[in-house]
């Protein structure tokens, strides 16, 4: 415990933390910057879960595309009718993937560079950033310890002189 405690204190030395004041402001700062940290950190993730399932619809699209092609080219009802009871399921998961993917490009261009170029992009922010939200959340984690320890003692010296006033004689 007193290594511990050795620790402690050269650590809150080493960050200029002297004060009970010092202590919660730093650990509301901190408190801030993790939430934020971490509302980016999500944001980054919706995006790049969107990216690869616009890529899995590309692929859905790519694949499907020759059953589509061959609907196409029967004219006559009846026949038709049969290929389509014949690959109902290809064909719903081909029209649900053009549908996706033209959500999400309005003017019907799917430029999978320019998507593979913005999800290695977040994917590098977002390393970035998780390192950073660790280091904040860990210091956090650090701070929290500290004024648990603070608010105990606190408390113990509350009671301590609550004893102490109610055992003193009165004259």
């Amino acid at each position: 415990n007193l290594k511990e405690m050795n620790e402690t204190f050269n650590y809150l030395r080493a960050n200029g933390i002297y004060t009970l004041e010092d202590l919660k402001s730093r650990v509301e700062s901190h408190r801030i910057t993790v939430d934020t940290l971490k509302g980016t950190l999500d944001s980054q993730t919706a995006r790049m879960k969107e990216i690869r399932r616009l890529y899995d619809y590309s692929a859905t699209f790519q694949s499907l595309k020759p059953v589509f092609d061959g609907l196409q080219k029967i004219k006559f009802e009846k026949p038709r009718a049969k290929y389509k009871a014949e690959h109902a399921d290809e064909l719903k998961m081909f029209y649900t993937a053009r549908r996706k993917l033209s959500e999400g490009f309005a003017d019907g261009k799917i430029d999978m560079k320019k998507l593979s170029a913005e999800y290695d992009r977040l994917e590098q922010s977002h390393d970035t950033t998780y390192a950073e939200f660790k280091t904040v959340r860990d210091d956090l984690q650090r701070l929290w310890k500290v004024k648990s320890c603070v608010d105990t003692a606190a408390r113990f010296n509350e009671r301590t002189e609550e004893q102490m006033l109610q055992n003193r004689p009165q004259t």
